[in-house]
């Protein structure tokens, strides 16, 4: 079950919450990277924790539920839910799209409400309503963050739960931020290495590749609504 705190320095959490962190700056309590690439991961990272627990699995390119027993986390509880309620199998890509919409609320009021993080409201010229983030306790972000370290520098890779993270950090382009020391190219090919590797199944890595594709389609959509809007 979720803690109702997260404590000590080697915390594991879940999946969704530990990307969220790593996708934050501590300090500025603001995304990393694109809010639209970290809600896909979100999404992706939820279906990769039923993926772990054996709940999912992926056949002929849909992901069908294996294990209806319940799990201990209440938002893959909830992702779950949603997956038994469809009245047809769907796409990983379709359940990544899905699951995003106030995926990243959830985790960030979780966060707040075991202390991770604290939720700070202000107004910039005194009309628009900023909120940020900021870092309670660094534990968990730490404990993520060695592991990533471990992994990246010293190709030490401590079980499905860390290479399942590198990959979800891979996949929404998140490394180069993590490893500003170390050259992008690097970063990138030994996050690709984990994310290909054989501690994943099939339905693990169709999660990521979802993520991936959803990713391409957006920045296409995007870049095809600019060049439109230019003309």
């Amino acid at each position: 079950m979720v803690p109702a705190t997260y404590r000590g320095p080697m915390t594991v959490i879940p999946l969704p919450d530990e990307l969220l962190l790593l996708g934050y700056d501590d300090a500025a309590g603001t995304p990393l990277i694109s809010t639209s690439a970290l809600d896909l991961g979100l999404a992706g990272a939820v279906l990769v924790e039923l993926a772990l627990a054996g709940r999912i699995d992926v056949e002929s390119k849909k992901v069908r539920i294996v294990d209806p027993a319940p799990v201990d986390d209440p938002i893959a509880e909830a992702a779950l839910d949603k997956i038994r309620a469809s009245r047809k199998p769907r796409s990983p890509q379709h359940w990544v799209q899905t699951l995003r919409s106030g995926l990243r609320e959830q985790v960030l009021d979780r966060l707040v409400e075991t202390g991770v993080v604290e939720r700070e409201e202000s107004r910039v010229l005194g009309l628009f309503r900023r909120v940020r983030y900021p870092a309670l306790n660094p534990a968990p972000e730490t404990a993520a963050q060695m592991r990533l370290d471990a992994a990246i520098r010293s190709n030490d890779l401590s079980g499905r739960h860390t290479a399942a993270l590198a990959s979800l950090v891979q996949a929404v382009d998140l490394g180069p931020k993590l490893f500003p020391d170390l050259p992008a190219r690097q970063v990138k090919a030994r996050l690709k290495e984990i994310s290909e590797g054989d501690w994943a199944g099939k339905a693990v890595k169709d999660a990521i590749t979802a993520i991936n594709a959803a990713m391409i389609a957006a920045t296409t959509a995007a870049t095809t609504a600019a060049v439109t809007t230019s003309n």
